[in-house]
């Protein structure tokens, strides 16, 4: 018999990528048994298991949206952040057909710094999505949003995105800013480790009511693999590399406050990608 107060068939749009595969892999392996739901796109070479049900279609096809919706106890967006301006109509798709729990496209800073939404106009589109899916909740009763706030990606960011951690191992070169405090850091695994566990929890739990998902309705679950300096972080990549700091140019130059006025005037110019550089 089915627990009325438990999560159990769950949609994955983007279950090939790198944070989807990772939420997959670990609802996959849950003693749960989640019934697992993933919708990709029609010319997708993307392979699933065989437990997977998969739904093949258009990302803008309202109809096939719905339809590969319907069922779904929750719903969880792991799109390319190109793909972010598609998501509230697939977020219109889940609600109409009934779907209460939605995992929007998050996976970054915290969405309830105000501070740093206002630094990083880029994430704007985050913010969105989650009003949207409040103005849903109006038409839809029951429809909430729950954000994943993870900081940046520990191997994704290392290896491609130099500018935000500062280091670049391919290089061998790092910024390290003597200002800057410790700074949480997820790895993939981790994430996908959260998100499994969060829908795991009951819906409601009346002896320990930060232990359900209703803590979590409309809020963000906090994960973190790591919380450390720069400076640890290089000591680390360097020793499990097996180098010294003089395999490494390393400038100690820059500060974090001349670096966010730099970021600030780039934006200024249009570059809203600079603001990237702000939220590390």
């Amino acid at each position: 018999m089915a627990d009325s107060n438990q999560i159990k068939n769950i949609a994955i749009v983007g279950a090939s990528g790198q944070v989807g595969s990772s939420v997959l892999k670990h609802f996959l392996e849950s003693p749960k048994g989640f019934k697992i739901t993933v919708i990709t796109r029609t010319d997708s070479q993307a392979t699933f298991p065989s437990s997977v049900t998969v739904q093949k279609g258009t990302y803008d096809d309202a109809k096939f949206m719905e339809d590969a919706f319907k069922g779904q106890d929750a719903a969880i967006f792991a799109l390319h952040f190109s793909a972010q301006a598609a998501q509230n109509g697939m977020l219109d798709a889940a609600a109409k057909a009934g779907v209460k729990w939605l995992i929007p496209n998050e996976y970054a800073g915290d969405g309830m710094n105000e501070a740093m939404m206002k630094a990083a106009p880029a994430f704007a589109p985050k913010l969105q999505s989650r009003k949207h899916i409040e103005e849903l909740s109006k038409t839809y009763d029951g429809v909430k949003w729950i954000g994943v706030a993870t900081n940046p990606f520990f191997e994704s960011f290392l290896v491609n995105n130099s500018k935000v951690l500062g280091i670049d191992t391919a290089a061998h070169t790092a910024t390290i800013y003597p200002d800057a405090g410790r700074f949480n850091t997820s790895t993939l695994d981790r994430i996908g480790l959260s998100v499994t566990r969060m829908l795991s929890l009951p819906f409601t739990d009346s002896s320990n009511p930060r232990a359900s998902l209703q803590h979590y309705a409309n809020n963000f679950l906090y994960t973190s693999s790591y919380c450390v300096t720069q400076s640890e972080l290089l000591q680390a990549i360097q020793k499990a590399k097996g180098e010294s700091e003089a395999d490494w140019t390393v400038n100690k130059d820059k500060t974090v406050k001349g670096s966010i006025e730099q970021s600030e005037a780039a934006m200024k110019e249009g570059n809203f990608q600079a603001g990237f550089a702000l939220v590390g």
